[in-house]
């Protein structure tokens, strides 16, 4: 039975620059849409979503968190992202653009967009399999398109992940969707309260569908 709501991603799924976030290891925000879906719903809500994250991370907490009394709500982050060096301490900082010296030479010696593509395509297709051979139901969004623009070497596992992917109206992602209808949005390029009360009354019913078809 489906009790509880559990949130996978970056900050867009933690809630940064939310006005009830904090830094704390666990901070994260009950202002974002799976958080207020959860709570119109009557639902207990638990984010494993960490700002910065690659997917490798946001994969990593899945294969960890997920659970099937939950309904898992996953959004994943930009592909160029790159997660490394598992400790038992954690991840390393994550490897982003217009970072540090490592960050510079990981994008002028290392980094390719075919790369990328594969490499998060493999992560997901690897979650995804996951939670589908241990009949925990979910919903996935994500933020970059660039990761499905067809590309011959790899079209079948693109045509093998973008079925299980689904956006916001017009096939939008969350912050393509929040700045074409003018929402808020911090410096940090995080849609704040109105964006996610708005996405929360889109995404209600299709949770709703999803929990009810799960029980059935």
């Amino acid at each position: 039975m489906i009790d509880r709501i559990y949130s996978f991603g970056d900050s867009f799924m933690y809630g940064a620059d939310l006005s009830d976030a904090t830094n704390e290891v666990r901070g994260y925000s009950r202002l974002t849409w799976p958080a207020l879906v959860a709570k119109n719903l009557k639902l207990n809500y638990v984010s494993w979503a960490e700002s910065g994250r690659g997917n490798q991370s946001i994969a990593f907490n899945i294969f960890k968190h997920a659970n099937p009394d939950a309904l898992n709500i996953i959004n994943w982050t930009w592909i160029d992202r790159f997660d490394y060096n598992f400790t038992s301490n954690g991840w390393s900082d994550t490897i982003r653009p217009n970072g540090d010296e490592l960050s510079k030479f990981y994008y002028k010696h290392i980094h390719t967009e075919f790369d990328d593509k594969i490499r998060n395509l493999t992560i997901i297709y690897s979650a995804i399999s996951y939670l589908e051979s241990n009949n925990m139901p979910y919903i996935m969004t994500y933020m970059d398109k660039l990761m499905l623009e067809k590309n011959v070497s790899i079209l079948n596992l693109q045509k093998n992940v973008v079925n299980k992917l689904q956006n916001f109206p017009d096939n939008q992602t969350f912050l393509e969707w929040s700045r074409a209808n003018n929402y808020p949005e911090s410096q940090g390029w995080h849609p704040l309260e109105q964006a996610h009360e708005e996405a929360a009354k889109y995404w209600q019913p299709i949770y709703e569908k999803a929990i009810n078809t799960h029980i059935t």
